[in-house]
């Protein structure tokens, strides 16, 4: 399992320092493809029968899949079809992806019983400063070379936020569990924090550069993108581990 996540993300940093047909995306479709199976593999290994699989990584699976259609459409609509893929059907998918992601968190706090008015106003908080940011930024001071439609403002919203909420609630899970110990495997919120941290940077890069085309080559992004999904990837490998020891003591 270990030999191949590392043989398919190496395959993937090769292909995006090589240079090989960046407009296919093919560094994110490895890339996302191999946290998917993954999650696969965890559900397998911890699951006896089809009516005792766990929910919560059903649906944490459900949220790469669709991340992982999402990566694929954008390659075949830039790579393939020359159309710009943002704002465009990919992002239906990576949207459906954050929902999946927010609702694994929402199963996962029946466990670590997080407060959820802390939550909420933790979210709300860094919320309203990104918010708070990115309007003084593009309202007030750069108006005026706003070159998209609603669609690619909203998303330029939306995508930051989203990251931050993983940030923060994967955070506040890695406290919480270090607190009830639940066999250490609060070492796994560590990676997910930092992987949506990783997107964060990129999306808000992103959504400016569609806005104001500071850079030229927007393929350059991909390299947070890849390494976002290597430290999910990192993320899995970690629960799986701590799964396969638990089996094993019972």
């Amino acid at each position: 399992m270990i030999f191949l996540f590392t043989t398919v993300q190496i395959i993937s940093f090769v292909l995006y320092f090589s240079g090989f047909y960046p407009q296919l995306n093919l560094p994110n479709i490895l890339a996302s493809a191999i946290n998917t199976a993954l999650i696969l593999i965890y559900l397998l290994q911890d699951t006896s029968a089809l009516n005792k699989i766990d929910k919560s990584t059903l649906i944490l699976g459900l949220s790469f899949v669709c991340w992982f259609v999402a990566e694929f459409l954008y390659g075949y609509y830039d790579g393939i079809l020359g159309i710009d893929a943002y704002p465009s059907v990919p992002d239906v998918f990576y949207l459906l992806g954050y929902l999946f992601l927010f609702l694994f968190l929402g199963f996962i706090n029946k466990l670590y019983k997080i407060e959820l008015g802390f939550i909420i106003s933790t979210l709300v908080t860094f919320s309203l400063f990104v918010f708070y940011v990115l309007y003084i930024s593009i309202f007030i001071f750069e108006i005026y070379t706003f070159r998209g439609d609603i669609m690619n403002l909203t998303l330029l919203f939306a995508y930051p936020i989203f990251d931050l909420f993983i940030v923060v609630g994967a955070v506040m899970f890695y406290f919480r569990g270090k607190v009830i110990s639940i066999g250490k495997e609060y070492n796994f919120w560590i990676f997910v924090s930092t992987a949506a941290f990783c997107f964060f940077i990129a999306d808000l890069v992103f959504g400016y550069n569609d806005l104001f085309a500071f850079l030229e080559n927007i393929t350059q992004l991909d390299l947070l993108y890849n390494v976002g999904y290597l430290l999910f990837g990192v993320a899995f490998i970690t629960k799986i581990k701590y799964s396969i020891k638990k089996n094993s003591n019972n």
